[in-house]
């Protein structure tokens, strides 16, 4: 049933993300914007007024690369955001898409992409209030999933304030939401102190690693909580100035300050970080590229969205995505989960800049958009050899899904077999044979009779002899 308060709007979609139900619905001034329901319960006058107090910060963040805030609806039973909507796919799908490939964003789209985040990051930070006094807004929870990827090759960043709204709502709801992973924050928030503009540079250079290198930070800890925790608080990371080193060196030696764990130390700001991007790289170009590469793997992206996202996300619009797509309905192609693709996606990813091992720490080869096109989809031939997820063997020939990783021993093959076999056979029994009859000719043979020594008889004695008897010789001188 749809509250009252939303009955302005045509509700097309409808999905469940980040533990809140987001519907993307259009409005009557014709635009689709995206409605987050963040409470569904009784909303005391004390919550209402500080979520209107801390909307209205993010209400003031007009910026080409931050996702406007339209309205913050506000009543007795209900309390939720209206959005602009950004047809497209989250940056944590396109990137578990390349990762998933073996490859990454090219380098230029990649660029162009941290320069617009760090961009969104500085107008924030250099929001000011009503009277013209410097009233910062922070993100508080930077990701990947926080950022959509337009298919007109557009990045914008939201989810602005989006952690301080959940807080004040979290006592009013029965059912907390913990997500599959913990997010990826600044040491001094994982230590519990409050968030400064030096956390949320910490936690968009965490993307920019993730984007230039196609290795997820802190991923080795993900199934162990408490490492986890541990490993944020201490926040040192593989340098990326270590894993990139064909960058500028003005460019790692930015990067590097934007992840020290010592937020004193981490002096860098977001609009520094724009300036520099903006000036050692082609970011108009970077547009271009991105733009080419999320129109060609876009029917491959769709096809990421799991059935119940599809089904929960079935469009009831042929307003959503492009104006030539089919006729509305559950048949209308790509428009089918079009509010899923671009919303939160927080499956956790595998691969680890915190290795021991050598190749994993070392970038990703990056994906060339000219030749990123095949026959059966929109992505290389050689991104078709799709890493096999962990499995746990059980026989020899039934894998068994989840659970650790286990290698059944495969059974040695011998050497020696089929003819090579055959002629080692004959040339040992060949020896051995030549050996035995020589030794049985050895020990065959007649003992020749003692020469000198002690066996010789002496002079005078008589020698019995066997056989016949023999003529005497008759010398010469005896006769």
């Amino acid at each position: 049933m749809v509250h009252p308060a939303l009955a302005r709007f045509a509700i097309l979609q409808e999905v469940q993300t980040g533990g809140d139900r987001t519907l993307l619905a259009k409005s009557k001034a014709g635009s689709l914007v995206a409605i987050r329901i963040l409470a569904e319960t009784t909303i005391p006058e004390d919550i209402g007024s500080a979520l209107a107090h801390e909307s209205s910060a993010g209400a003031r963040l007009a910026h080409e690369a931050i996702v406007q805030l339209r309205a913050m609806l506000i009543e007795p039973d209900l309390a939720a955001l209206v959005m602009e909507f950004v047809p497209g796919v989250s940056l944590q799908r396109l990137l578990r898409f390349s990762q998933g490939r073996g490859v990454r964003v090219p380098d230029n789209a990649g660029w162009y992409v941290v320069e617009r985040i760090f961009a969104a990051l500085a107008h924030a930070h250099a929001s000011k209030d009503a009277t013209g006094a410097p009233a910062p807004v922070l993100h508080r929870e930077l990701s990947p999933s926080s950022v959509v990827i337009g298919w007109n090759g557009a990045v914008k960043v939201g989810d602005f304030g989006l952690t301080r709204l959940h807080a004040l709502v979290a006592a009013l709801q029965k059912k907390t939401f913990v997500p599959d992973a913990a997010p990826l924050v600044s040491p001094e928030q994982a230590r519990g102190e409050d968030p400064t503009a030096r956390s949320d540079v910490y936690a968009a250079a965490l993307v920019a690693v993730r984007l230039l290198t196609g290795r997820t930070p802190f991923a080795r800890y993900r199934n162990d909580p408490a490492e986890l925790d541990k490993a944020l608080r201490a926040g040192k990371l593989h340098p990326l100035s270590k894993m990139r080193e064909d960058l500028p060196s003005d460019v790692k030696q930015a990067f590097d300050r934007a992840l020290d764990p010592d937020p004193a130390a981490r002096t860098v700001t977001a609009q520094e970080i724009v300036d520099l991007v903006r000036a050692s790289f082609d970011v108009d170009r970077g547009k271009e590229k991105l733009e080419k590469l999320v129109g060609r793997w876009r029917e491959e992206l769709e096809k990421t969205l799991t059935p119940w996202e599809r089904r929960g996300s079935l469009a009831d619009s042929g307003e959503v995505g492009d104006v030539a797509k089919p006729a509305p309905g559950p048949d209308a192609g790509g428009d089918d989960g079009a509010l899923a693709l671009a919303s939160h996606d927080d499956r956790p990813s595998s691969d680890s800049v915190f290795s021991h091992d050598k190749a994993s720490e070392a970038a990703l080869e990056a994906t060339d958009v000219a030749v990123s096109m095949s026959r059966i989809g929109s992505i290389a031939p050689e991104a078709l050899q799709v890493a096999l997820p962990p499995m746990r063997i059980t026989m020899p020939s039934l894998p068994v899904y989840g659970g650790p990783v286990a290698y059944a021993p495969r059974p040695k093959e011998s050497a020696f077999k089929g003819p090579l076999a055959a002629v080692l056979v004959v040339i040992v029994f060949v020896i051995l044979g030549g050996g035995a009859f020589l030794l049985f000719k050895y020990l065959s043979a007649p003992v020749a009779p003692p020469v000198g020594g002690l066996d010789r008889p002496e002079p005078g004695a008589i020698v019995i002899t066997r056989g016949p008897p023999t003529a005497p010789k008759v010398h010469p001188r005896s006769a």
